[in-house]
C-alpha cells in the first residue's frame, strides 16, 4: 500500500496502530520509502516489540491515529481492512503453495499460527 502512495503523501508521513508484523511492515516501508512512520502502540507492549517512540493507552490510540493523521497530514496504514493490504496478506497462501514439495492434496492439514488483526 506505502508504494503506491503519491510522492507528496510520503512526504507528509504516515501513522499506524499496531504492536505486531504491521507495525514491523510499516516501519520498514516507511524507512525504505524514506518516509516518517508513527507507529502508536499500546502501554502494554512486550519490551522485546519496543523500539522507541511514545506509548500510549489503548484509549488514546483509538483517538489519536485519525486525528493525528489529519492534523499533520499523515496517511492511516491500515491493518487489515484496505484492498491494497488485504492483497498483500492473500499472497501468503501462495507462498504456502510454492514450498510445498510434490502435489497440494498430499497436504492435507497444514497448521499455523495466525496474529489477532486481518489474517
Amino acid at each position: 500500500m506505502m508504494a503506491k502512495l503519491p510522492l507528496e503523501k510520503l512526504k507528509r508521513g504516515v501513522i499506524c496502530s499496531s504492536v505486531g508484523n504491521h507495525a514491523q511492515g510499516v516501519a520498514l516501508s516507511a524507512q525504505r520509502l524514506g518516509c516518517n512512520a508513527v507507529i502508536a502502540m499500546h502501554v502494554t507492549t512486550p519490551e522485546i516489540k519496543k523500539f522507541g517512540g511514545q506509548q500510549l493507552y489503548l484509549w488514546e490510540i483509538l483517538m489519536m491515529k485519525h486525528r493525528r493523521a489529519e492534523e499533520e497530514g499523515r496517511t492511516f496504514i491500515p491493518p487489515f481492512d484496505h484492498p491494497d493490504v488485504i492483497t498483500g496478506q492473500g499472497t501468503v497462501g501462495m507462498e504456502i503453495v510454492r514450498q510445498m514439495k510434490g502435489p497440494i492434496r498430499q497436504y492435507m492439514l497444514y497448521l499455523c499460527q495466525l496474529g489477532v488483526a486481518g489474517l
